[in-house]
Order: structure tokens, then sequence, then C-alpha cells
């Protein structure tokens, strides 16, 4: 299953980083960026596009797959407590397709700040 945020990305990203012993300031230098950007990379508060993805995947040596790919289920039952008891995979799946909504007003926000 493949990440459907930021967020996830970036912890992928910087789990790769401590397997390669390198430092967020090290795969900023590589990819010319500051640290700063580099941070909101990481949190999963910077939308990144295939090519940046593609090129950290690339310095870190690994796969775009590995960078994208979510170990469990990013919605649980946990998650969701706020709304009570969701038994059924409908409203799971809707609600996977608002923060999916969610997610991408975030990118369109971050490419209008830029």
């Amino acid at each position: 299953m493949y990440a459907m945020d930021f967020a996830q990305v970036g912890s992928n990203i910087q789990n790769k980083l401590i397997e390669k012993e390198m430092t967020q300031q090290n795969l900023a230098n590589a990819l010319g960026i500051s640290k700063q950007v580099m941070n909101k990379i990481i949190k999963g508060s910077k939308a990144i596009n295939v090519n940046e993805l593609a090129r950290i995947a690339g310095i870190l040596g690994t796969s775009t797959d590995a960078l994208l790919t979510v170990e469990s289920e990013p919605v649980t039952i946990d998650s969701l407590s706020f709304m009570g008891d969701v038994h059924d995979e409908v409203t799971r799946e809707r609600v996977n397709l608002i923060r999916s909504a969610i997610d991408e007003i975030h990118m369109l926000e971050e490419l209008l700040d830029d």
C-alpha cells in the first residue's frame, strides 16, 4: 500500500536517513535546498513532486516505492475515535477520501505560498 499523505513519506525519508547515518542537513545539501525546507518535507508540511521524490530516493540509495510504502493501514479505529465507532469499510473509504481531499488542499496551499 502506498502513502496517501506527505507525513508518511517524510517519515519514510527520515527512517532511510537513520539507516544511512545521514542528517537532514546532508540530504538538504545534496538536493540544493535549505535545512528548513528539508525539515518541512520530513514533517510532511511541504508537498514534494515525483521528480523531487526520485532525487531523494537516488541520494538515499533506495526506491521511490520504499519511500511511498506504508507498513500498516493508515486509518485505524483509534484515529477515528472522535467520530465514534466505525465498523464498516464504506465509512472508512469515505473518511480516506476526505483525508485525501484535505491533503490536496494543503498541497495547493503550499504551492500558492511558493
